[in-house]
């Protein structure tokens, strides 16, 4: 689900029309689209870890550590989307 506004925003360059902010706010669509991408990948990253937690809990774990890593980045990426 978070795939879809990121991809919108890569391809048009802009904030898609549900995002609650004016267009005076100064947001930089690119850093937001990227971040907004990252965190759909770690929502599947942490769904498919939960999936393979019956085969192999260790490769549940492995999938654990970039999960987190596309939080973090993604969520740094939708912070410096912001304005200062």
């Amino acid at each position: 689900m978070n795939a879809v506004p990121g991809i919108y925003v890569l391809t048009t360059n802009r904030l898609p029309p549900l995002v609650p902010i004016r267009k005076r706010d100064g947001y930089k669509p690119r850093p937001y689209g990227w971040g907004v991408l990252l965190m759909g990948a770690f929502v599947f990253l942490l769904l498919l870890g939960q999936w393979v937690m019956d085969w192999s809990p260790d490769l549940a774990l492995v999938l654990m550590i970039p999960a987190i890593g596309c939080a973090v980045a993604g969520s740094f990426l939708v912070l410096l989307a912001k304005p200062s």
